[in-house]
């Protein structure tokens, strides 16, 4: 496949898990290939790592340039895939011009990006700037890499993010984040009713993709759809009790599935059946265009020991009931781009520090100016004030706020048109990138975001196209000949 510099790289990575946090064996790695080329490495303790390529010759005293990726990858899997993704390497399957993974998540976001990094530094035939190459950790849980940045050591001031995942558009702006936390106490009740009913409801077959990128395709959200379903069952029936929850697996990935055991009295049970069909089969009309392949199974299992209390299943449903899922605000300057939003992600039963067991529900707010984190933050607040529950917000990302007068920007239209015959889609994007945090800690810099067509990032499905993938090489070859 080509270009071969680059996929060797990417095939490369692919064989070192990766996940969000787990970085170290992968920053190694890139460190000692860096180092072996004799190259200025910077490795920090969160596992960043900032690399030093000097200018080609004529390219010497130039202004430098940074090329930006992150090194870590959203770790989801189907059910009843086998994969350990702390040991387990990615499975490639090639279908013509795609490359996807074997049931789990590819890596390409943003594996891709750090291969071209690598490709360059490699490369002794190019003609460029003095290159600063920053990689990346833990972008997908927090950006808590880019964060912890020392920018002191960079001299650039305009950059190439190589996290964007469509070849035909410029990124020029991203959204700003913020995570918000609800923590109810699970205050378990003794089993007072052995003989009663339990069974497990399973959701799955939903699409789920990329809490910003995917959030306004109306696809379905595992753990609101399991909230509507709760309502119903609690509110029609005097006895229904839960003893485990739980669903999705990252904050900024639409939840695919969800799994929940309730329990009942014998006389309810057909009135809990008739329940529960009637409200597949809503849903699945809802979804029917969005998501096709939605299904809700429920299977008897052995009665549980305890329940959570009546507080706590009250607290619990009302917040996926009432907490803002999808989109909340779309723009009227450009269309098809999305102010607001909040994707309801994650919903986990687990020991918190004082070894009581919580319901943790985690969704990630994005807005593409602070008004929007402020007034769903507001909202959301006012949810947690009306039940008794924790809620704590943490920052994600700053917003990366659109520079019309960018000459990168001026450079890379023209060496696209030039390369290509047509001008690249200028756009904002409702995801967060890094750039934000670049942009707000050196003064005056200059970004574009850029990369090869990826889809279905955060899931399963997710795919790299390989002809998109030569056609950013020689971009990005041409772009950095071109830049003064």
């Amino acid at each position: 496949m080509n270009p071969q510099v680059v996929f060797k790289h990417f095939e490369a990575l692919s064989q070192i898990p990766r996940g969000s946090g787990n970085e170290k064996a992968v920053s190694d790695y890139i460190a000692n290939f860096a180092r072996n080329l004799n190259l200025k490495t910077v490795q920090d303790e969160l596992f960043n790592l900032i690399i030093f390529k000097e200018g080609t010759s004529s390219y010497e005293n130039k202004q430098p340039v940074i090329l930006q990726a992150h090194l870590d990858m959203v770790c989801e899997k189907n059910a009843g895939t086998e994969h350990d993704f702390l040991k387990d390497p990615i499975q490639f399957i090639v279908e013509g011009d795609l490359i996807k993974a074997n049931g789990t998540t590819l890596g390409a976001d943003n594996g891709i990006g750090v291969a071209f990094c690598m490709a360059l530094l490699e490369a002794n035939d190019l003609q460029h700037p003095p290159l600063e190459i920053v990689l990346t950790s833990q972008e997908e849980t927090g950006m808590d890499g880019a964060f912890g940045l020392n920018y002191d050591l960079f001299k650039g001031r305009r950059m190439i993010n190589l996290d964007s995942s469509d070849d035909k558009v410029f990124t020029l702006g991203c959204a700003a984040g913020a995570s918000a936390i609800f923590h109810i106490d699970a205050d378990y009740q003794k089993n007072q009713r052995p003989d009663g009913i339990s069974y497990t409801i399973n959701i799955s077959g939903l699409k789920g993709g990329h809490s910003g990128s995917d959030i306004h395709l109306g696809r379905g959200n595992s753990l609101r759809i399991l909230g509507h379903l709760l309502h119903e069952l609690t509110y029609d029936f005097d006895f229904v009790d839960i003893s485990h929850i739980s669903g999705g697996m990252k904050m900024n990935a639409i939840p695919r599935e969800a799994t929940v055991i309730i329990t009942f009295d014998k006389k309810d049970k057909d009135s809990i059946i008739k329940t529960i069909e009637d409200y597949k089969k809503s849903v699945k009309e809802l979804y029917r265009i969005a998501d096709p392949d939605l299904e809700i199974t429920y299977t008897p299992c052995e009665n549980p020991k305890r329940f959570f209390s009546q507080f706590a299943t009250r607290d619990m449903i009302n917040i996926l009931m009432l907490l803002p899922s999808g989109v909340q605000n779309m723009s009227l300057e450009l269309p098809g781009l999305v102010n607001a939003s909040n994707n309801i992600g994650v919903i986990e039963t687990l020991s918190n520090e004082d070894d009581d067991e919580e319901i943790k529900i985690t969704s990630m707010l994005r807005g593409s100016s602070e008004h929007f984190i402020n007034q769903m933050s507001a909202q959301i607040d006012c949810l947690a004030s009306t039940s008794d529950v924790c809620l704590e917000f943490i920052e994600r990302s700053p917003a990366w706020v659109y520079n019309p007068n960018s000459a990168l920007l001026e450079t890379a239209k023209k060496c696209y048109q030039d390369l290509f015959g047509e001008m690249p889609t200028l756009e904002a994007t409702h995801g967060g990138l890094e750039c934000g945090i670049f942009g707000n800690k050196l003064p005056r810099i200059e970004i574009i975001a850029y990369g090869a067509t990826c889809n279905e990032l955060h899931t399963p499905n997710e795919y790299l196209s390989i002809s998109s993938t030569e056609k950013v090489w020689n971009f990005l070859q041409s772009l950095l000949k071109e830049l003064d």
